[in-house]
């Protein structure tokens, strides 16, 4: 009786991945998790991307070549989507911050494989422990209750071990989110695709009897002359400055701040209207014109501030609008008020198409 209880008992997590092909080797156990859980959190690819991903690393699993040489090709081609998809959805301007953040994205991805790998092995041991330990009791116990009860006992205990360690890769998998939604160099603003993402829902939900959804769009007037006077970790700096004072302000009206791209950084504000939009934007474009800014030169700053102002356009969803319409028109409207003079801020008016 009790070598049929060992038997029983003795089939675990690595014994069913054997029967598969698979075995127990941590780095395609990581393989296998990351496609399984993870790949679904990582936004910085899409439903058709993440299903394409899954398909080839699928397809290797099948060639049952489970050599090191393979899973470094399956580690380069989870790479090469990477940085294919990357490239091909941001600007063109922001390309050099982007491989920056890629280059982020993927150490905090490493450390994610590399916590799942952690974890299989840890989970292995215990799965080991809990069969032995379960073995010795019903080897040591008569009494078939008190089997029942030891081992349900030791059971929930490993239940809650296998909890805590799930809720750390979850967490790691939030983090592995925010490295994926938030720009390299404004790191309180969202990038250009959690952007994007953003505005399609949010679009998508309005109807006709919606609340409000605004939208502000600003951009730093004469970027190019702060950049050719002071040089461009100067003019790092001042978008830095921007995107700390809009974030503040965005707070305030439960806004989404992003950066559009280059010196240009948008506000959504659901259920505002566009005249307390309007009333945001001013509000930010003065703050922004007081800011004594002063750079750092060697380490001190500088006695002599630098300047900078920004334009900005404000534009209320109508029905029938997309999310691309909704954007150009504030786009509009921030040229009518750079052509105003700059330093300036204009809203979509009715008559306006």
């Amino acid at each position: 009786m009790a070598s049929t209880r060992k038997k029983d008992v003795g089939l675990c997590f690595p014994d069913i991945l054997k029967r598969f092909g698979i075995g127990d080797d941590p780095d395609w156990l990581a393989v296998v998790l990351f496609v399984r859980n993870l790949l679904r959190h990582l936004t910085v690819y899409s439903d058709e991307k993440k299903r394409e991903i899954q398909q080839e690393v699928f397809r290797e699993l099948a060639r049952k070549d489970f050599s090191h040489e393979r899973f470094d090709a399956v580690v380069a081609m989870l790479d090469m989507y990477l940085m294919q998809t990357i490239g091909a959805l941001e600007l063109e301007e922001s390309l050099a911050l982007e491989r920056r953040s890629a280059v982020a994205l993927l150490k905090e991805m490493d450390a994610v494989i590399d916590s799942i790998r952690g974890n299989s092995e840890r989970q292995t041991r215990k799965l080991d422990d809990f069969r032995d330990r379960t073995v010795g009791v019903i080897e040591s116990s008569e009494e078939r209750s008190a089997i029942v009860s030891r081992v349900r006992d030791m059971f929930q205990e490993l239940i809650q071990e296998f909890r805590e360690e799930a809720r750390e890769l979850n967490d790691r998998a939030r983090m592995l989110e925010r490295t994926a939604n938030f720009d390299p160099l404004l790191t309180g603003l969202h990038n250009r695709r959690a952007l994007d993402a953003y505005l399609q829902e949010t679009v998508s939900a309005q109807t006709d009897d919606s609340l409000p959804l605004s939208l502000i769009m600003f951009d730093v007037d004469h970027f190019k002359r702060v950049n050719d006077t002071h040089g461009h970790q100067v003019g790092d700096d001042v978008l830095r400055v921007l995107a700390g004072i809009v974030s503040a302000n965005a707070i305030q009206y439960r806004g989404f701040a992003a950066r559009y791209g280059g010196e240009e950084l948008v506000v959504i504000l659901k259920n505002i209207p566009q005249n307390i939009a309007l009333l945001c934007a001013e509000s930010i474009r003065c703050e922004v014109e007081r800011y004594d800014f002063r750079p750092r030169n060697d380490g001190q700053l500088s006695e002599t501030p630098v300047r900078f102002t920004v334009s900005a356009g404000v534009a209320q969803w109508q029905p029938g609008w997309d999310a691309g319409k909704l954007v150009s028109t504030a786009d509009a409207a921030l040229y009518r008020a750079k052509n105003s003079g700059r330093n300036n801020v204009a809203a979509h008016g009715v008559g306006d198409k």
